[in-house]
């Protein structure tokens, strides 16, 4: 297996891992992931971790089931890094052959493709099987893993992994490892740390973070619902307010009426506090709440390049409601033509290694920059190629 290979038959993040690792040139024939932790240093790490917490219940639903058909299972932190191991001497033992041990480093950016490095680096649960590991080494696995979320924060604190055979890829498992990764939450936030309350300060400067995740969060309060996500959003672009019909049309076309918006208001001003949401029509206090979508666009007329930054992919990805998609499609349009028309190869940069990694258009004109390295320019001929390829073009 050498770094010329061909791409695996894999989603498109697994296809964007792979030409970072190859750009990054990771060595796919390497044995020896990094094992940073070890000993007291290993013990004092796993004592202190918040995943700790649920080791219980991630023994008792998944290891209990899985471990005895030859699987391993894996709980990490944050970075990819494995935490604790569970498995039979003899599937433990054929791991160790590629250092797929506790205290390793199995990061995406470390070692490439895998699913739990990919899992907590972009925040999704997924799967990845055999060759589309891009360490030869670990063809001959499979894996599902899933992201745990802090339930006050929202953020990423680590995740749980199942390794083995090819029905560690299985539909079935990767729905077991995303039930597990949701009771672990349900277990954290039944904790006195994990408790959330709702804000009574005024919450004055509050920022809806809505922008490529599934998970909104409201700064000094956490998660949202997706409900009033979308109700905070659809408010923040209509600063002159929204009238309960109007607002359940942006919503739910046709299938919510206005009482429902009245107790979905009620609920959400038990959150941000007092005066927060006016009526006649629904508006929001000024100053009170602005959102990380009206944050780009605002940059978008100044500052292009800081933008991109600020756009980590589409307004609320798992929203249905009318307004919502609305207000994501124009967003999402605005970012890539600007990119597109002002040709900087660093913001080209950001937007294909970010939400535009699949915009064949952007990979061209990349590859066309000025100055542009004999490594990148052919990374992006290849990246078009292969878009084209997936589409049929």
């Amino acid at each position: 297996m050498t770094a010329g290979t061909a791409l695996p038959r894999g989603g498109a993040l697994v296809a964007q891992s792979w030409e970072r690792s190859r750009r990054k040139g990771i060595d796919p024939d390497r044995t020896d992931p990094l094992v940073d932790l070890q000993g007291a240093d290993l013990a004092e790490c796993r004592a202190s971790h918040r995943m700790a917490a649920v080791l219980p219940l991630v023994e008792k639903v998944l290891v209990s089931g899985v471990v005895d058909s030859g699987h391993l299972v894996a709980v990490a932190d944050a970075d990819g890094r494995l935490l604790w191991l569970y498995g039979g001497r003899d599937v433990r033992t054929r791991a160790e052959r590629m250092a797929f041990v506790a205290g390793a480093l199995w990061s995406d950016e470390v070692v490439g493709a895998n699913a739990p490095g990919l899992a907590l680096q972009h925040d999704v649960a997924l799967r990845v099987r055999g060759e589309e590991h891009f360490l030869a080494p670990a063809h001959s696995w499979s894996c599902s893993a899933a992201p745990v979320h802090d339930p006050v924060t929202g953020r990423v604190i680590g995740g749980i992994d199942v390794t083995g055979r090819d029905s560690a890829a299985s539909d079935e498992m990767l729905a077991l490892v995303k039930a597990t990764a949701l009771l672990a939450e349900g277990e954290l936030r039944a904790t006195a740390s994990g408790v959330l309350v709702p804000d009574h300060s005024g919450g004055m400067g509050r920022r809806v973070e809505a922008l490529g995740t599934h998970r909104p969060m409201l700064t000094g309060h956490g998660p949202l619902t997706l409900r009033h996500a979308e109700i905070l959003v659809l408010l923040a672009a209509h600063p002159e307010g929204l009238t309960g019909g109007a607002l359940a049309e942006l919503l739910a076309e046709g299938r919510l009426d206005d009482v429902s918006v009245r107790a979905e208001i009620s609920r959400l001003r038990r959150v941000l506090g007092a005066g927060s949401v006016g009526s006649r029509p629904y508006r929001l206090a000024p100053g009170h709440v602005e959102t990380d979508a009206d944050r780009v666009s605002a940059l978008l007329d100044s500052d292009v390049g800081a933008a991109v930054k600020e756009y980590p992919g589409p307004l609320l990805p798992g929203s249905e409601a009318p307004g919502v998609v609305e207000l994501r499609h124009e967003l999402h349009a605005r970012v890539r033509a600007a990119v597109l028309a002002g040709g900087s190869a660093a913001n080209l940069r950001a937007w294909v290694n970010g939400p535009g990694r699949d915009d064949a258009d952007a990979w061209s004109i990349l590859a066309r920059v000025p100055d542009l390295s004999s490594v990148e320019r052919s990374s992006a001929v290849s990246m078009r190629r292969i878009l084209d390829d997936r589409l049929g073009a």
